[in-house]
């Protein structure tokens, strides 16, 4: 059994600053202990995929990560784990606990299962591993060696973290954070016809005008990435491929540790329906320097155009309600363009809804750049800025 703090500092000297996950019983220790102490930073993501994806935007930022989470959610972080971190080589440390495992303390039933197959399942997707340290004189090895991984790597590495790991620490501190309770009341006159709204590349157009130095932009998977990359490609644009709903996360990691920049993410009515707890996360750090678009054309153009949810939808009460400082909604692209500019002068989290009609450019390809290529100019350019 070791000390939360003899391990953090371990991780505190080797850049580790940042910590993000969704609570476990085992992880309360190294929880607390950040919460308690200034020198680190721990935001409570809404879901483990969030989490990472959170984590990926304060690495590209400049800032090196934890996650951490029960095994139990280690489904929920696939996705991210596979398509975004694998595909844009982005390593995190990861701390995995080991609920259920075989021949260990007896444990609920929901939890054998993943408990059999954790280990497994990180292998298969290619991420190295070891028991998290069980004695003080064994964790600058363990760190040395979650290290070396990640840097040949350029993956992520999970401490798994079996039970009574980590000697037990009271949480003193009390996290304030604002309450938001109060009635909404907003009306959403979409005045034009379905096929007379603006496209998505008209949008793109207007954001790409509006966003020039002093600005990120991070384009949900889809056609928003590829339509944006054939306009103008530019080195302040990251272009998502899979990790689908993860883009917000990613945009409010970075907006977080780079309050210098100006940060927009252009969304998706699929991809925000998919993981849109993660307004709660954003509104709940508040990053002032955030503005979020949602486009939203009510249908997964991309693969072929069948219905989302979105008609059913009333997004801009659900941001009013996680607490965006600024929200519109429209189908006017003068409108759309007007709030843009007003947004990039204002303290967010702003959140602008466009409603648009289907549409894709003849002739649209791919970025003939790759992934990691996209990421590595981004991180460059991030690096300009405080």
């Amino acid at each position: 059994m070791i000390s939360a703090q003899d391990f953090l500092h371990a991780c505190l000297e080797r850049g580790f600053s940042f910590y993000t996950g969704t609570p476990c019983s085992y992880l309360k220790p190294i929880i607390n202990y950040v919460i308690d102490n200034k020198e680190f930073s721990c935001i409570n993501a809404t879901n483990e995929g969030d989490a990472v994806a959170l984590a990926c935007g304060a690495v590209m930022a400049g800032k090196r990560s934890v996650v951490m989470f029960q095994n139990s959610g280690l489904g929920n972080a696939l996705n991210p784990l596979t398509s975004l971190n694998y595909t844009f080589k982005i390593p995190l440390l990861l701390i995995v606990t080991l609920r259920g495992e075989p021949a260990g303390p007896k444990d609920e039933p929901q939890h054998e299962l993943m408990g059999e197959i954790t280990t497994a399942l990180l292998e298969s997707i290619r991420i190295g591993w070891s028991y998290f340290p069980d004695s003080s004189d064994k964790i600058l090895a363990a760190l040395e060696h979650a290290d070396a991984f990640m840097t040949e790597e350029r993956l992520p590495f999970a401490f798994v973290m079996r039970k009574g790991a980590v000697e037990p620490y009271k949480l003193n501190s009390f996290d304030k954070t604002r309450s938001i309770h109060h009635t909404v009341s907003h009306e959403e006159n979409f005045c034009l016809p379905y096929n007379k709204r603006p496209t998505r590349n008209q949008a793109l157009i207007v954001i790409q005008s509006i966003s020039g130095k002093g600005t990120a932009v991070i384009a949900t998977t889809g056609f928003s990435g590829r339509e944006m990359y054939m306009l103008d490609d530019r080195n302040n644009q990251l272009y998502m491929v899979g990790s689908m709903g993860c883009a917000l996360s990613i945009g409010t990691g970075i907006a977080l540790h780079k309050p210098g920049l100006k940060v927009i993410v252009v969304d998706g009515d699929g991809a925000l329906l998919m993981r849109t707890g993660a307004m709660a996360t954003t509104c709940s750090c508040a990053p002032h320097n955030l503005i979020h678009i949602l486009l939203d054309n009510e249908i997964h153009e991309s693969t072929g155009g069948q219905r989302t949810l979105s008609a059913n939808v009333s997004f801009a009460v659900i941001a009013k309600g996680f607490g965006y400082t600024h929200v519109l909604s429209t189908d006017m692209l003068a409108e759309f363009k007007s709030c843009l500019t007003q947004a990039m002068e204002q303290n967010g989290p702003v959140f602008i809804h466009l409603k648009t009609r289907p549409g894709v450019p003849a002739g649209l390809g791919r970025p003939s750049v790759k992934p990691v290529q996209v990421k590595e100019r981004f991180m460059q350019y991030l690096g300009n800025f405080q």
